[in-house]
């Protein structure tokens, strides 16, 4: 389901991407869902569940093309 992810899947889809050409980090992935570094730490650590719409967004990551990557980064990086 798209809904769904495991820690596990989160921080591969994570790791598997990059923004900008800079790795996508805890902290970056952090800024580009409006959270904080240690919420998307306790996602991966399974401490804390992905709710679906945060799935979803897991998702749009893997799925996205660099440039669409990168434009959500530089939004992300204009709005903070």
């Amino acid at each position: 389901m798209l809904n769904r992810i495991s820690p596990d899947e989160a921080k591969a889809i994570r790791k598997g991407r990059r923004v900008s050409g800079l790795k996508l980090t805890q902290e970056r992935l952090g800024l580009l869902f409006g959270v904080t570094k240690r919420t998307v730490l306790r996602w991966e650590a399974g401490e804390e569940p992905i709710e679906p719409r945060t799935a979803l967004a897991f998702r749009f990551i893997e799925r996205a093309s660099q440039e669409e990557l990168d434009a959500m980064w530089e939004a992300a990086q204009a709005a903070a």
